[in-house]
């Protein structure tokens, strides 16, 4: 199902909220959207940019392979939000790959469009530059402090992380609305999976989270932020 720029109800969508009405049309004429399930790819690393991606429902994590193979996840990103941004540039060139955590839609903008509304969009184009330099920003700070965290900062971190990206459970204001994989978390926290499992369960111990199965409450969210705030 194709869905117009002209009638779209995500208020938070930088198409909706930075171009004009006479370039939403236009954007809505050239953009395709795809239903993804679980798991898929939305992009790999080395792949040539051809546009951006905008994610209309889901949530999506963004990958870099690492020297030694392994994979670290550099961003989460749910509606609203552009997926493929940093291969923008010189270099035409994907540096990370996309994997959708959840079922997701996500519209496609071709590269030469997207350009184009830019340019005649001078707010939008305000908007991408400071969204560019909050995701740097952002990622500079979390790396830094990674870099210098134990392994319980770390996983602390890494909840923290999802916690900032996708929230909570509107109906239960302590559980995460989504629970990364805990292979995810390693991901995120830069640690193994059997050091996520027992640091979790020590947490759990401590009443600073709840373990329900693969879901995690958060009972002590200022303890839980104690642990991590010396770095970040």
């Amino acid at each position: 199902m194709k869905r117009l720029c002209e009638t779209c109800t995500h208020h938070n969508c930088y198409i909706n909220k930075y171009t004009s009405d006479e370039w939403k049309p236009i954007i809505s004429h050239y953009k395709s959207s795809t239903d993804y399930l679980a798991g898929a790819v939305v992009f790999n690393a080395g792949e040539p940019v051809k546009g951006i991606y905008q994610i209309y429902s889901g949530k999506v994590k963004i990958v870099s392979t690492l020297a030694d193979g392994k994979e670290h996840i550099v961003r989460l990103a749910k509606k609203e939000q552009f997926l493929g941004h940093r291969g923008f540039g010189s270099n035409l060139v994907y540096p990370v790959s996309a994997i959708t955590l959840t079922p997701a839609q996500i519209t496609f903008i071709p590269l030469d469009i997207f350009h184009k509304a830019v340019k005649a969009n001078p707010d939008l184009a305000i908007a991408m530059l400071n969204f560019l330099a909050d995701d740097l920003r952002e990622m500079e700070k979390r790396m830094e402090a990674f870099s210098m965290m134990n392994a319980r900062e770390k996983l602390a971190l890494a909840l923290i992380v999802v916690i900032n990206s996708f929230g909570f459970d509107p109906k239960d204001p302590q559980r995460l609305l989504f629970t990364p994989s805990r292979k995810d978390l390693s991901s995120i926290a830069g640690i193994t999976y059997e050091t996520v499992v027992r640091m979790l369960s020590e947490f759990d111990s401590e009443r600073i989270i709840r373990l329900e199965g693969k879901a995690i409450r958060i009972l002590d969210l200022p303890e839980l932020i104690h642990v991590c705030h010396k770095y970040y």
